[in-house]
């Protein structure tokens, strides 16, 4: 019997396949992700600046999720996936090609939009392929993966990112990144396999969507409100904590420490090295934590953001940073967990024809806030950059009351 379930539980060739165009993928995507709004603030000096072209680049993301959830259960996923490598090798062309002959902040802007434009659709697709791809026990575990992937990327991303770009510039970091994302189309389109069963439309092409869009709303709206609610307060983290760890570290690292680029790549490999530690806790505790004391993790990591504060301490820059770069860690690691459990417990309530809308939503309504939450933080630090203690600790306090709403939310709604 042990032996039956070892083999129905193992992880099937075409997921990790999967995993490995993911790698490769995400990999690319991290660094100029990283890069592009790092060489916004090195040219301009502005965190406002910077924060505008983050908040911007998200827009796009926030419209078309819900529309690429429905082209997630609607379209082979493999070829959703590989069309989109194709897409950003495409853009990273462009890029090179017009980086002479437009200025760098409206490039800049507009190549971001489009990246995370193509990921609005990519990221529902693969949300939607661990569950056709792998049996329920496994989905936990499969989650835990493909988040440990994301996290991996985002280790050696930033890390090589602002290696690259402080050595070699911005031309070198696109052209990698071109280069890894025609690598993934072809390792996805002939090594990745993934079950497809054809979804009856119920007319056009504008009424199958809303249809679509409609009913996945109507799920989570009154099958599973404990869903809708704690997607509601992921939101608002995003909009206090999120929003201000995207745009406080590089403005603490490399404006108010006054350290070099690459210090601010070891600092965003710290969070990525949480977040894949929080990754292996979760796939490791795998079918034994209870979602109703992940809120545990929540709180930790808001306290934990405090190290933000540590250049006001009368300590010298290098320790100000290394405790900077160990509460990032920690940070990334608690909300890393808590997301892992959160997604696969939505992975596992769904229906599977609805498993890609419903993933859509989520990414949808979870960072919604990023882009006022960024523009906002941005002109925030550069007026209140001799206050920077204070305003850590306004994040800190607000987050640990989110915590204890989510608390409340999930143990109601599990209980029901």
């Amino acid at each position: 019997m042990l032996e039956k379930d070892s083999k129905q539980t193992k992880l099937p060739k075409a997921f990790w396949a999967l995993i490995g165009a993911q790698v490769i993928s995400l990999f690319g995507n991290t660094v100029l992700r990283f890069a592009l709004p790092l060489y916004v603030l090195n040219l301009t000096g502005s965190a406002a600046l910077m924060g505008m072209v983050i908040a911007c680049s998200w827009i796009p993301y926030i419209a078309l999720a819900p529309i690429g959830g429905v082209a997630a259960d609607r379209v082979p996923k493999r070829i959703v996936m590989a069309v989109l490598d194709g897409i950003m090798a495409l853009v990273c062309l462009c890029y090179l090609l017009f980086l002479q002959l437009f200025d760098v902040v409206t490039l800049s802007v507009v190549s971001l939009m489009i990246l995370y434009a193509v990921q609005s659709v990519y990221q529902p697709t693969v949300q939607a392929s661990v569950p056709a791809l792998v049996v329920p026990e496994s989905i936990q575990k499969a989650t835990a993966l493909v988040s440990q992937v994301s996290m991996l990327s985002g280790i050696i991303g930033p890390v090589v990112g602002g290696l690259i770009f402080g050595f070699a510039g911005m031309g070198l970091v696109v052209t990698i990144s071109a280069i890894l994302f025609v690598f993934s189309a072809i390792l996805i389109f002939n090594a990745v396999r993934i079950p497809h069963t054809p979804l009856p439309r119920t007319g056009t092409i504008v009424r199958t969507v809303i249809g679509d869009l409609s009913e996945a709303f109507t799920f989570l709206r009154k099958s599973r409100p404990v869903i809708f609610k704690t997607i509601l307060l992921a939101t608002a983290f995003n909009l206090v904590m999120s929003s201000f760890i995207t745009i406080g570290t590089p403005v603490v690292v490399t404006e108010v420490m006054g350290l070099p680029n690459q210090f601010l790549g070891f600092a965003e490999g710290a969070l990525a090295l949480g977040g894949l530690v929080g990754g292996i806790l979760a796939a490791a505790l795998s079918g034994k934590l209870d979602l109703r004391r992940s809120p545990i993790a929540l709180a930790l990591g808001s306290v934990a953001l405090l190290v933000l504060a540590a250049e006001a301490l009368p300590i010298s820059t290098m320790t100000a940073y290394t405790i900077v770069v160990g509460g990032l860690f920690i940070t990334m690691a608690c909300c890393s967990l808590f997301s892992i459990l959160a997604i696969a417990f939505v992975q596992k309530e769904t229906p599977e024809h609805l498993i890609g809308k419903v993933m859509a939503f989520v990414m949808c309504l979870s960072n919604c806030a990023s882009p006022i939450g960024q523009l906002l933080y941005g002109i925030a630090l550069d007026v209140f950059r001799e206050m920077l203690p204070l305003v850590v600790l306004c994040v800190v306090v607000i987050s640990c009351v989110l915590t204890l709403m989510v608390r409340m939310v999930l143990r109601r709604g599990l209980t029901e």
